[in-house]
């Protein structure tokens, strides 16, 4: 083997991490996958305005609607990887960054008068999430690009 074949198959094998890469990115900020989440935290806020029967079966709804969302998302993965700890720590951060904009969302609801708060805030954390999911993006690939190389 010469030194220009080992230098092509190299070249070769970084160019099939990087379409690794940005399908594992593509994937995971797909539409359905975040509206679908965006309702779900919708429907997690807006049940607590409904009277008791009605909030339980909302919440599980909510619940199904998460747990049936992530095992699609997991199993029509093109790509499936373990995600780094950067990765993990940026999906609490936003995590925490959308609650942050609901518990506020409620508040402001509230002092507003509005009737009904946590399903005004509940639309607002939605917009939040799907915004984040975008707004993120640029930034999960820099992780997976550093840790690919890293």
């Amino acid at each position: 083997m010469t030194s220009y074949d080992a230098r092509t198959a190299l070249d070769a094998i970084h160019h099939h991490q990087e379409q690794t890469r940005d399908a594992y990115v593509r994937h995971g900020a797909k539409l359905p996958y975040l509206l679908v989440t965006a309702l779900a935290v919708f429907g997690f806020s807006a049940a607590f305005d409904l009277p008791n029967p009605w909030r339980t079966l909302t919440l599980l709804a909510g619940g199904g609607l998460m747990t049936g969302m992530l095992f699609v998302h997991q199993r029509r993965a093109p790509v499936r990887r373990k995600p780094s700890s950067a990765e993990w720590a940026l999906s609490l951060w936003v995590g925490g960054v959308v609650t942050v904009i609901l518990v506020a969302a409620v508040i402001g609801a509230r002092l507003l008068g509005l009737p009904e708060p946590s399903m005004v805030a509940g639309a607002v954390a939605a917009v939040a999430t799907v915004v984040a999911g975008y707004a993120t993006r640029p930034t999960i690939k820099a992780i997976t690009r550093r840790d690919g190389h890293g």
